[in-house]
């Protein structure tokens, strides 16, 4: 499928674009991301029951493999859930392509070759916040969640809410974790640069903790610890908005 819309030249977009011509863009953009996540969705279902295992690891001991379904369809829901989360992760570096493509026309020719440091970092930066959601930041969690009134209660966990919780947590820090990408990219374009981003620190930090909130399950554990990682990110883009800026 070509990458020019009808009428219009994305590597030459006119300087003056009509609204309709970015709305045409973002469109397109749009369904081919969505057309990746379903390939990758298609390529997740026949290992279906290997990733609800998968997913299954950060639980204690006692409750893995003992999750159970209150409704006959939960079952077939959550399967498509985890399958579409798999099809999200598979797709995602064909998704920084088009988020790339999509602003591409918008920059000078020289900008232009930071296509490849923009996806390879986002790649890198992305993966490490779903892993430190995985690995880290859920088993935590879960371990202070459920054990939180001791043996006064048994928890009895629905697959569905379950498997609802870890895709928000991992999609959640693995796009908070493109800040530095984002900012990077901002200061190497003029946009911003570390000042601006030092003296706005403290609104910075306050977006911060209402950002988790909005991101992660309702208890404070989960936005505190979203809310840590997100404002060392943040000085994170400080230094590098420095870096990259006084190289612009």
């Amino acid at each position: 499928m070509s990458d020019r819309i009808p009428g219009t030249d994305n590597d030459h977009a006119p300087e003056e674009a009509p609204v309709t011509y970015h709305i045409e863009e973002l469109r397109l953009r749009l369904f081919r991301s969505i057309i990746a996540v379903f390939v990758g969705f298609l390529v997740c279902w026949p290992f279906r029951k290997n990733f609800l295992l998968f997913l299954e690891k950060p639980l204690p001991d006692y409750l893995k493999g003992k999750l159970v379904f209150f409704s006959p369809p939960e079952a077939f829901f959550t399967a498509l859930k985890i399958c579409f989360f798999g099809g999200i992760l598979i797709a995602m570096p064909f998704i920084l392509y088009q988020v790339w493509k999509f602003i591409e026309p918008g920059l000078l020719s020289h900008e232009k070759k930071f296509a490849i440091p923009f996806i390879l970092f986002s790649l890198i930066f992305f993966s490490t916040g779903v892993s430190f959601a995985y690995f880290i930041m859920i088993p935590f969690a879960l371990k202070f969640l459920l054990g939180f009134m001791g043996d006064l209660l048994v928890p009895q966990i629905g697959i569905g809410n379950y498997i609802s919780f870890i895709i928000q947590l991992t999609l959640a820090f693995g796009f908070v974790f493109l800040l530095p990408v984002i900012v990077g990219l901002l200061a190497k374009l003029g946009i911003v640069n570390s000042k601006f981003l030092e003296k706005n620190r403290k609104f910075a930090i306050l977006v911060i903790f209402v950002v988790a909130a909005i991101l992660t399950p309702p208890d404070i554990v989960s936005q505190t610890m979203m809310a840590i990682p997100l404002m060392f990110l943040y000085e994170l883009s400080i230094i590098v908005a420095r870096v990259l800026g006084k190289r612009h």
